[in-house]
């Protein structure tokens, strides 16, 4: 018998949701594209765009053009027309192309229409959110996202955005994603989940204690296990929660008495 019990559990595919200007390993793009995109990015990323310097300026616009490039090879074949690595590589070129060239420009105009191609479009939804929440930032990041904490070889990270819910009341709602595969592995529809506390147990695993505005529930928080490489979840007594189902389950808890 085949011991399929390394494969994740969650057979859906994941939402694409990694913070710009990171970028997944695309393991079809080539290793030296992927390292002058994270050469330019580092030289960049801390200054407004358009760069100033006219030689940068000329290598982010090669580099623009030569990832779209390969975003449109590999959406010509016949083998990858479905890959994500496409979409990745368009952002990547319109992100390179936002320091390069401006965020008025014309050229970034160009790059910013591919991506727009995928607005709406599923699980890809969220990752051109993302990505436009990056450029009405002036092609910095975002500063309403925080990592609250990572995995020891940053695989997985828990972010969390805050947000004021009352009064010196502060809610930070979470996401845990694979920096990997650029996907969100645990993302909350209620925004009013908040991750008080993360302790990672191993590479894989992570122990979050959870409360939920206003606080009104039976039990103050709940903590849960997520197993981000099998993809479950255990809370309570309550093992091998599929994550698609967990915020159900959090809520039943919450409102259940403690346990004695």
């Amino acid at each position: 018998m085949i011991n399929l019990s390394h494969l994740p559990r969650n057979r859906l595919l994941e939402p694409l949701d990694l913070p710009p200007p990171q970028c997944p390993v695309l393991g079809l793009a080539g290793e030296s594209l992927q390292q002058r995109y994270a050469a330019f990015i580092a030289q960049t990323a801390e200054t407004p765009p358009p760069v100033s310097g006219s030689g940068l300026r000329e290598l982010g616009q090669q580099l623009a053009s030569e990832l779209l490039s390969k975003a449109i090879d590999l959406g010509s074949s016949k083998a990858h027309e479905l890959s994500d690595e496409i979409y990745w590589l368009v952002q990547c070129a319109a992100i390179v192309s936002l320091h390069a060239d401006g965020p008025q420009s014309a050229a970034f105009a160009g790059y910013r229409k591919h991506v727009d191609y995928y607005r709406g479009a599923g699980r890809i939804g969220a990752q051109v959110e993302a990505f436009e929440r990056y450029v009405a930032a002036n092609g910095l990041p975002a500063d309403e996202v925080e990592i609250q904490s990572c995995s020891a070889d940053d695989r997985y990270r828990l972010l969390v955005t805050p947000w004021e819910a009352g009064n010196t009341h502060w809610v930070y709602r979470p996401r845990i994603i694979d920096t990997v595969q650029g996907t969100c592995l645990l993302a909350f529809d209620d925004s009013r989940w908040s991750a008080d506390n993360s302790t990672w147990l191993s590479a894989g695993q992570v122990e979050l204690t959870l409360r939920k505005y206003p606080g009104n529930q039976v039990r103050r928080s709940v903590q849960v296990v997520i197993d981000c490489d099998q993809r479950y979840a255990q809370a309570g007594p309550l093992a091998e929660i599929e994550l698609a189902e967990l915020e159900s389950v959090l809520d039943a808890l919450l409102s259940s008495a403690e346990p004695t």
